[in-house]
């Protein structure tokens, strides 16, 4: 079974919650740059996966003739 893209993003959208939730309140400060560093990924993924699908809800949108 294959899930939807926009699924995935939104997965991943909960985990950049998850982690924003933990940096910070992790007393070891290399596992915090690394929880830091794995919320970034998720996030440029998340946008990734995000953008071709805004780009075609913005074509869709945009009035034809312009």
């Amino acid at each position: 079974m294959m899930l939807h893209p926009v699924f995935v993003a939104s997965i991943l959208e909960g985990f950049e919650g998850t982690l924003d939730e933990m940096i910070g309140r992790v007393a070891n400060p290399e596992l915090n740059s690394q929880l830091d560093a794995l919320h970034s990924r998720a996030a440029a993924i998340r946008i990734s996966i995000e953008e071709p699908f805004a780009q075609a809800g913005a074509d869709q949108t945009t009035p034809s003739g312009s």
